[in-house]
C-alpha cells in the first residue's frame, strides 16, 4: 500500500515537475537540448551595437520614413522634386557607404577561414530574383535606347533613369536583407505619413508651416500643391499607403510597447483619413476602396479583429461625418444632405454592431465562415459600384463612376477622362509596338511620345510638356517593353503572395501586403518622380524584410 503510495506521489511529483518546467520560460541554449534543433531566439535589442549594418538599416529606415517627406528646400515648391532628388540620394549614398564601410572592416578583422562567403550561395528568394530580373531588364533596356543619356539619367529633375532605379533596387535589397523587421519599423513608416499629413491639413486651413508662399486655403484657390510633398497626387501615394497600412496595424493590434490602448495609431489613422479626403484625388480614393476590398479577407481572421475593424470603422465614419460638417457644410456652404445623414446611420449600425461583439467575448466564428462572409461583402460591393457606373453612365456627365461606365459598358474614353489621362493612354498604347521587348529605354517616354503626338500634346495641354504617361504600368510598358513591366509586375504580385502565405506566423506581413497592393492599384494613375518612388521602394523593403523573419518583436 505504502509503495503504490510512493509510486503515486512519484509520479504525481514526475508529472507537476514536468508541467512546470513546460509553464517556465527561459532563454533557449543549444546546450541545454542536446541533439534538438533550436529553433527560438531571444529577441535582440531595436539597435543591437553588435550588428552594426542592422542599424544602419534601421536609420535609413527612419531617415526615409520621416525625414525624406518632411524636408523640403530654400525654394520651396519651385523646384521641390530636384531637391526630394538630391534628399534621397544623400540619405540613400550615406546609409550604404557606411554599410559598404562596415562589411570591408569585418572582412578585415575576420580569420582568413572565417570569410563571412566562403562556400554560400546567396539566399535569394523569389521576390529577390524578380527585382534582380527588373533592373537586369532595366539595363538592357537603357544600353539598347536610342535615347541612352536620357535612359541612364532620367528627364532632369523628373529623373526616373537607369541610375537612380539602381538606387531603388538598392534601397529595397539594403533593408530586406539588413533589417529583421520590427513593430518599431512599421510604425515609424505610418508616423511619417501622419506627420505629412497633419502638414497637409494645417496648409488646407491656410497655416503655411513651411512657408511655401502658397498661403490660401485651398478651397478659394484651387490648390494643387499642399504639405511637404508638393503635388497632392504625389502626397496622396503616401497617404493612402500609410493610412490602410494604419488600419492594418490597428486590426491586428500591431503596436508599439507605450501605446497598448492604439491611442497613437487611432490618432494617426484619423489624421491620414481626414488628409486624404481632403487631398480629393480620385487616384487615393480609388486606392483605398480597392485596398480595403483586398484587406477584408486578410486581415478578418477571428472574432477579435472583427471587433478591431468594427472600431476602426467607427473611427472612419466619424472622421467622414466631421469633413462633412466643418469643410462641406460650414465652410464650403453645402448642405450635409441625404449622404451625411446616411454617414451617421451607418456609424450608429456600427456602434450597435460593436456593442453586440463586446456582450458575446466568447464568439469567435471559424475562418472559413469570416472568409466567405467577407468575400460575399466584396462581391456585393463591386456589383453596387458596377450597377451604379452603368447607371451613371447613362443618366450623368461628368465623375469618376461616370467615367468608368462609359469605359465599362460604352467602349467610350473620351481624352477628358482621367483629368486628360484619356488623351495620353489611348496615344500611348499606340506607341507599343515600336519597342515592344526591351522599351525605348528608362525615362524617355517623353522622347517616344512628342515625336510623335508632340503638336496634338502641345495643343491639347496648352503648351505644356509630357513626360508620364499617368500609369506607372503603361510607362515602363513603353519605356522598359514587356521584359521590365512583366518583372515589376511579377514583384510586386509575388511580394503579395509570399506575405498572404505567412501572414499567420508574422501578422505584420498582413500590413506590408495591404500597401503593397494600395500602392499597386494607385500607380494605374500616377506617375513615378523621386518625390514619391523612393517611399514605395522603402516601404517593398520592410515588406522583403516581413517576409524573411517568422515573428515580428
Amino acid at each position: 500500500m505504502s509503495g503504490s503510495k510512493k509510486k503515486k506521489s512519484a509520479g504525481g511529483s514526475k508529472k507537476s515537475a514536468s508541467t512546470a518546467s513546460a509553464t517556465v520560460k527561459r532563454p533557449v541554449n543549444a546546450s541545454d537540448l542536446p541533439g534538438r534543433k533550436v529553433t527560438t531566439v531571444p529577441a535582440s535589442p531595436l539597435f543591437d551595437r553588435d550588428n552594426l549594418m542592422e542599424i544602419f538599416a534601421r536609420l535609413f529606415v527612419i531617415a526615409m520614413s520621416v525625414v525624406f517627406p518632411l524636408s523640403i528646400g530654400a525654394e520651396k515648391y519651385a523646384n521641390i522634386t530636384h531637391f526630394k532628388n538630391m534628399s534621397y540620394y544623400l540619405i540613400a549614398a550615406a546609409a550604404f557607404c557606411a554599410i559598404i564601410i562596415t562589411l570591408i572592416v569585418k572582412v578585415i578583422k575576420m580569420p582568413p577561414d572565417a570569410m563571412p562567403l566562403s562556400g554560400k550561395r546567396p539566399d535569394f528568394n523569389a521576390v529577390d530574383i524578380a527585382v534582380l530580373c527588373y533592373w537586369g531588364f532595366l539595363l538592357i533596356s537603357t544600353l539598347l535606347s536610342p535615347y541612352k543619356d536620357v535612359a541612364f539619367n532620367g528627364q532632369g529633375v523628373r529623373n526616373d533613369g537607369f541610375i537612380i532605379q539602381t538606387f531603388y533596387v538598392a534601397t529595397y535589397f539594403v533593408i530586406s536583407r539588413l533589417l529583421r523587421l520590427r513593430i518599431f519599423d512599421l510604425n515609424i513608416y505610418c508616423l511619417g505619413g501622419a506627420a505629412v499629413s497633419m502638414l497637409v491639413m494645417l496648409h488646407f486651413f491656410g497655416f503655411d508651416v513651411l512657408d511655401t508662399g502658397f498661403s490660401q486655403p485651398n478651397w478659394e484657390s484651387g490648390l494643387l500643391f499642399m504639405g511637404p510633398m508638393g503635388n497632392i497626387n504625389l502626397t496622396s501615394y503616401f497617404v493612402s499607403v500609410t493610412l490602410m497600412m494604419t488600419a492594418a496595424l490597428y486590426v491586428t493590434e500591431r503596436q508599439l510597447p507605450f501605446d497598448r490602448d492604439s491611442y497613437l495609431v487611432l490618432s494617426c489613422f484619423a489624421i491620414m483619413l481626414w488628409a486624404e479626403m481632403n487631398l480629393n484625388t480620385d487616384a487615393g480614393l480609388v486606392a483605398i476602396g480597392v485596398g480595403l476590398l483586398a484587406a477584408l479577407p486578410l486581415l478578418l481572421t477571428d472574432g477579435a479583429r472583427v471587433g478591431r475593424f468594427l472600431h476602426i470603422l467607427s473611427v472612419a465614419l466619424t472622421v467622414l461625418i466631421f469633413n462633412r460638417l466643418v469643410i462641406g457644410a460650414d465652410i464650403l456652404g453645402k448642405d450635409f444632405g441625404k449622404t451625411g445623414w446616411l454617414m451617421v446611420l451607418a456609424n450608429l449600425a456600427v456602434g450597435v454592431a460593436m456593442l453586440i461583439h463586446k456582450r458575446n467575448p466568447s464568439w469567435n466564428p471559424s475562418r472559413k465562415a469570416l472568409l466567405i462572409a467577407t468575400l460575399s461583402v466584396d462581391g456585393a460591393v463591386i456589383l453596387g459600384v458596377l450597377i451604379a457606373a452603368g447607371v451613371a453612365a447613362s443618366h450623368e456627365t461628368k465623375g469618376i463612376l461616370y467615367e468608368f461606365g462609359q469605359i465599362l459598358f460604352h467602349g467610350n474614353m473620351s481624352d477628358r477622362f482621367g483629368h486628360n489621362r484619356g488623351f495620353t493612354w489611348k496615344r500611348a498604347l499606340k506607341l507599343v509596338g515600336s519597342h515592344p521587348i526591351f522599351g525605348s529605354g528608362p525615362d524617355s517616354f517623353c522622347n517616344v511620345f512628342m515625336e510623335t503626338y508632340g503638336d496634338e500634346a502641345t495643343k491639347f495641354f496648352k503648351g505644356r510638356t509630357l513626360d508620364k504617361a499617368h500609369n506607372e504600368y503603361l510607362q515602363l510598358l513603353i519605356c522598359s517593353g514587356i521584359t521590365g513591366l512583366g518583372a515589376f509586375v511579377a514583384f510586386l504580385g509575388l511580394m503579395v503572395k509570399e506575405a498572404c502565405q505567412r501572414m499567420e506566423k508574422n501578422p505584420l506581413l498582413v500590413c506590408c501586403a495591404i500597401g503593397v497592393v494600395t500602392y499597386a492599384v494607385h500607380a494605374f494613375f500616377g506617375y513615378s518622380l523621386p518625390i514619391n518612388s523612393p517611399l514605395m521602394w522603402t516601404l517593398f523593403g520592410l515588406t522583403g524584410a516581413a517576409v524573411r523573419v517568422k515573428d515580428a518583436a
